[in-house]
């Protein structure tokens, strides 16, 4: 396969792949812009195996005009908005190094539990699965609830992590360069 085949195979991959996810984000919103009650009426009429009764949270009515996108969100944040206020009032309470400690403690131990599965599990080197841990424990991390309020914490082990998996890249590529070539005989 030639220079030119590589390239022109990247950018049909690429487009296709833009393609996809177009596809599933134009059809996700007109999904979430539909009217959530008639929607679900037509659901039950047809009968469906799976109806947006599940979403219907408590203490919501649905008149006509409300959309599954306005249903969903209420459904995702109304009850973690209170658990949100009861951890920020807990980790109000504890000293600012006892949280950033902790913190970083609770974001190695999913690294460490990640190692742990890579090392077992497969075949990696230790640097390998160190580092894809980092990452692993990061995005673990940054869905998960935590004391120090906020995203920052979670971008900086993010971004940590990424900034590993880049430099180990990086140096591969730079031994790879500098490696000296052997002939074919």
């Amino acid at each position: 396969m030639g220079f030119r085949s590589k390239i022109v195979w990247a950018i049909v991959s690429f487009v296709c792949l833009i393609a996809v996810i177009g596809g599933f984000y134009t059809g996700s919103q007109k999904i979430l812009s539909c009217p959530f009650r008639q929607t679900n009426d037509l659901l039950h009429e047809q009968n469906f195996p799976v109806t947006l009764d599940f979403m219907i949270p408590a203490g919501l009515h649905i008149d006509d005009r409300i959309t599954v996108r306005e249903v969903l969100q209420y459904r995702l944040h109304k009850p973690n908005q209170r658990f949100n206020l009861f951890l920020s009032r807990v980790s109000e309470s504890i000293p600012v190094k006892y949280r950033i400690t902790a913190t970083a403690i609770y974001y190695l131990f999913w690294t460490l539990l990640f190692l742990v599965f890579f090392r077992i599990f497969t075949w990696m080197r230790y640097i390998t699965a160190l580092f894809i841990s980092f990452l692993f424990g990061a995005a673990v991390y940054f869905f998960m609830p935590d004391l120090v309020m906020g995203k920052t914490d979670d971008g900086i082990f993010l971004a940590w992590a990424m900034m590993l998996l880049s430099l180990q890249w990086w140096m591969k590529r730079k031994r790879k360069k500098n490696a000296p070539k052997k002939n074919a005989i």
